[in-house]
């Protein structure tokens, strides 16, 4: 099964996230571990979420 990515440049890290889920699940390949990336991520937005207004991205 070929993931269903566009064959653009432009690809985006939800699309490559996805991908790689669905080939997890085939079973074909060692799986990818996304704990790591969902733990850096949930840190990053624990520290910018109180600064959103202040650093001016939202108004």
């Amino acid at each position: 099964m070929r993931p269903n990515l566009p064959n653009r440049s432009e690809v985006g890290w939800y699309q490559i996230r996805n991908a790689l889920a669905e080939r997890n699940k085939s079973g074909d390949t060692a799986p990818v571990n996304f704990t790591p990336f969902e733990s850096a991520y949930q840190a990053l937005t624990d520290k910018l979420r109180p600064q959103v207004f202040s650093l001016g991205f939202l108004r």
